[in-house]
């Protein structure tokens, strides 16, 4: 048993150093992409909302908008980061969250440097929080509406954000929230966007913001996979089977958490599916769906190598972390 505790001291990968390395390294693969101009100029689509077709044309430059991309990276992952500080979402105290979104970000030449979905993220991740906290409270009308308010909000950049309200409410389900005055709250959550969408439609006379994004929201096209290079599926294979393996772990282990903690978890599992799922029935917008599910992707395979110990665990870690960066540049030197 003390050898044990000692390997484990001495093979800890959620130490100050190991943090602070990927994290020079993410910015690092920052400044490569900057320098090689990947992803940009960002153009809007013709099937992209009016909102995110203005704020392309606007855009200064193409520091600004690193600068604005990277800024909203590092905003999303301190926001994983409160949220499983705060709700306990991870027994231990740890920085993987912020590290594994950083990481999946950052090696991702199609997130680079700024998409509709960096802000839509972004509310995404205050929405969950808003959820959790709402943790069998029935009366927590409020929450709702700020719930279905910042999916709303998002769904101004990117529409297919939408698509998530129903795994919402099943969680509002789980989580004994749901009642006919929350449901309702978070619809009114989502229509007092587009009531004010509405009004500006209407003011002046443009109905495009409705029209086009609606539009594009069911028109359903599958994946082709040929479309799809090689070092593309071998980095959407790696965080789609270490989330597999997070999620049985965590299944395989439930009562070693305490229930509240496990609804959370649960909840993060049916939304990472969700978003995979939606990933191959939207070939249009299969990259933003992508970014999406490394939100609950971070927190589960986080919770797996914090609760995890061994050599096998160890070394798959650090091997991750290698091959997402040898990814990138493969990708950047093929660019």
């Amino acid at each position: 048993m003390n050898n044990t505790y000692h390997y484990s001291r001495r093979h800890s990968i959620s130490g100050t150093g190991t943090f602070v390395v990927v994290l020079v390294a993410c910015i690092a693969c920052w400044i490569v992409s900057y320098f090689n101009s990947v992803g940009y100029p960002v153009y809007g689509e013709v099937t992209a909302p009016p909102l995110w077709n203005a704020i392309c044309q606007v855009l200064p430059g193409k520091a600004f908008t690193y600068t604005i991309g990277m800024l909203l990276m590092f905003g999303g992952a301190f926001l994983l980061h409160r949220a499983n500080y705060i709700l306990v979402l991870i027994r231990e105290k740890t920085l993987l969250p912020f590290l594994f979104y950083v990481l999946f970000i950052s090696t991702n030449p199609d997130f680079l440097p700024l998409k509709s979905t960096s802000l839509g993220v972004f509310c995404l991740i205050l929405a969950i929080y808003q959820l959790f906290t709402s943790y069998h409270d029935p009366h927590a009308k409020s929450n709702a509406y700020n719930t279905a308010l910042l999916i709303g909000i998002g769904s101004l950049l990117w529409v297919h954000i939408l698509w998530f309200i129903p795994i919402f409410w099943i969680g509002m389900y789980n989580f004994r929230t749901l009642n006919i005055r929350t449901f309702l709250a978070s619809l009114l959550g989502v229509g007092t966007v587009y009531w004010f969408l509405f009004a500006w439609c209407v003011w002046f006379r443009d109905f495009t913001p409705f029209t086009i994004p609606f539009a594009g929201l069911f028109k359903i096209r599958f994946l082709m996979a040929t479309g799809i290079g090689l070092l593309d599926w071998i980095g959407i294979a790696a965080v789609a089977l270490l989330t597999a393996v997070s999620a049985i772990n965590i299944i395989t282990h439930e009562y070693e958490d305490v229930l509240r903690t496990r609804q959370f978890l649960s909840f993060l599992i049916v939304l990472s599916i969700w978003a995979f799922g939606l990933y191959f029935l939207y070939e249009q917008a299969s990259e933003e769906f992508l970014e999406t599910a490394c939100v609950p992707a971070s927190i589960l395979i986080a919770h797996f190598f914090t609760v995890m110990r061994g050599r096998i665990v160890f070394w798959t870690f650090y091997a991750t972390i290698v091959l997402y960066f040898i990814l990138l540049f493969l990708r950047i030197w093929n660019f």
